[in-house]
């Protein structure tokens, strides 16, 4: 009696197929990085043909610009931030993201992110445009100082300086500063861009 073939393409249960999928490229991008990681391995770790993967996110840099969005996506970012007294809205828009990378479950798959950035050019252009366009620049509009995209172009550098220096490269003093220190550190540099006149 013959072997089995190996299924190959689409599978049963597309979306929970679709799942593991992503759920195992965040987990060898955040190990390996961009250029670390395979689609061969993300198919081996996710139990499904490599063929499924193209068929639902088409290319590596479609699945890693999905996979990233963990890492900046701050539950509830624009109300956190606008809501409150005006004088403090750098300092809960650098708590929410502070608090948000020091969770167990977040920092790992940002340090991931932010090595794949230093070494390919489209992952750092991914990062820049999915958390200047598409996480900053909501709470910047909302706020309704103008130069939505300058501002939040501006603050996502601040952020990203960062979470490079406290996170991948642990630059001291900052890596080892309470949240709370580093959330009081750059607090006024937030606050001048995201209110203060450009």
């Amino acid at each position: 009696m013959a072997a089995p073939k190996k299924r190959s393409g689409r599978r049963a249960g597309p979306t929970s197929s679709r799942q593991l999928i992503l759920d195992a490229s965040r987990s060898l991008f955040s190990a390996g990085g961009f250029e670390g990681t395979t689609m061969r391995a993300i198919a081996h770790a996710s139990g499904v043909d490599a063929a499924l993967i193209h068929h639902f996110f088409v290319s590596k840099e479609a699945l890693f610009t999905l996979a990233m969005r963990d890492a900046f996506s701050v539950i509830d970012l624009v109300p956190s931030v606008v809501d409150g007294s005006p004088e403090r809205t750098g300092e809960r828009l650098a708590r929410a993201f502070i608090s948000y990378w020091e969770r167990p479950d977040v920092q790992p798959g940002l340090v991931g992110l932010l090595r794949s950035a230093t070494t390919f050019e489209g992952a750092a252009t991914a990062i820049r445009d999915f958390l200047g366009a598409e996480v900053l620049r909501p709470v910047t509009t909302t706020l309704g100082h103008g130069q939505s995209q300058l501002r939040a172009s501006l603050v996502g550098s601040q952020l990203l300086g960062l979470a490079v220096m406290r996170y991948l490269i642990r630059s001291e003093p900052i890596a080892t500063l309470r949240p709370e220190q580093v959330v009081f550190c750059v607090a006024d540099v937030c606050q001048h861009y995201l209110v203060e006149r450009l």
